[in-house]
């Protein structure tokens, strides 16, 4: 059911769908009750989006974090990374000196994200794998290229009303040389 508040294309389609063949109907037929289904379809429709827009799922919580975490990488704003993670985060230190010593230009999450909720844990956890793209340089100097590709993994703990970032782990550097 969770889909249908993720993403209002299948739902969308489907009426489209309806509609074209009621109008095909009404062609044929002439008969005025399919106005009436075709103004129904149309508006279960409008009411699909406006209800997808509406409802914020768990998962598109986890995707909205990582976008703002992307966001403030680019901004420079490290209190507002540092803000998305957990109290009890272990390596927030090692989190900090990155955000001193990298100028961060582009961040973005890859179309590859995958959320794995458990609800079982109390609280909830959810894993997120992802490919993580960062462009920037290295205050430094020290690194010999400015685009990276990670892959992540990242675990989210619920913290009351939002989730907070309780660990990462990535699978080695893609880098790509300066230009």
């Amino acid at each position: 059911m969770t889909y249908l508040v993720e993403n209002p294309w299948p739902g969308l389609a489907l009426a489209v769908l309806i509609e074209l063949a009621l109008a095909v109907l009404l062609v044929r037929s002439g008969r005025a009750w399919i106005i009436v289904a075709m103004v129904g379809v149309l508006i279960a429709a409008i009411a699909l989006v406006v209800i997808e827009r509406l409802v914020v799922t768990d998962k598109e919580e986890i995707e909205n974090s990582l976008d703002t975490i992307a966001r403030a990488l680019e901004a420079h704003d490290a209190p507002s990374v540092l803000a998305t993670l957990a109290p009890e985060f272990p390596r927030r230190t090692e989190v900090e000196q990155a955000l001193a010593r990298f100028q961060v230009s582009q961040a973005s999450v890859g179309r590859d994200l995958e959320v794995r909720f458990n609800p079982l844990m109390n609280p909830p956890t959810a894993t997120a794998y992802f490919t993580g793209h960062l462009e920037g340089k290295d205050l430094r100097g020290q690194l010999p290229y400015e685009h990276l590709i990670r892959k992540f993994k990242v675990v989210f703990r619920r913290d009351g009303d939002r989730w907070v970032i309780a660990d990462y782990s990535d699978d080695g550097v893609t880098p790509r040389k300066k230009r």
